[in-house]
C-alpha cells in the first residue's frame, strides 16, 4: 500500500522516505494541495516500468505491421505471394525505419 504526503512534508523528510522506498516495497505519493502529483518508488520499479513501457511500445508497431500486412493482403490478391510478400517486406522495413527515427520503438537484427 502506498503511503500519502504533502509536498512540504516530502521536501522536510526526503532522505527518510527515500531510505522507507529503499528498504520497503512501498510506494510514496506525493499530494500538491490536496492532489496526487508524482510518486517515489524503488529504482527496481522504475526499471519494470521502463520495460514495460517499452514492450506496451514494440507490440503496438508489431500490431500496426500485422494490420497493415493484412490490408496489404487484401488489396493485393491478383498479385503473386512473392510479389505481394515483396511489397510487405519493403513496406515493413520502411515503417520500421520511421518508428525508430521517431524513437517509439528499439529494433536490432
Amino acid at each position: 500500500m502506498a503511503v500519502v504526503v504533502s509536498a512540504s512534508d516530502a521536501k522536510k523528510n526526503l532522505g527518510s522516505l527515500l531510505s522507507r522506498v529503499r528498504t520497503s516495497d512501498e510506494a510514496i505519493i506525493v499530494e500538491n494541495r490536496g492532489a496526487p502529483t508524482a510518486a517515489i518508488i524503488s529504482i527496481a520499479e522504475f526499471d519494470m516500468l521502463k520495460e514495460l513501457k517499452e514492450r506496451a511500445r514494440r507490440e503496438e508497431a508489431l500490431q500496426e505491421l500485422r494490420e497493415l500486412r493484412a490490408e496489404l493482403d487484401e488489396r493485393q490478391k491478383d498479385l503473386t505471394q512473392e510479389e505481394a510478400d515483396a511489397i510487405v517486406e519493403e513496406i515493413r522495413s520502411d515503417t520500421i525505419q520511421s518508428l525508430i527515427k521517431k524513437g517509439v520503438i528499439r529494433y536490432e537484427d
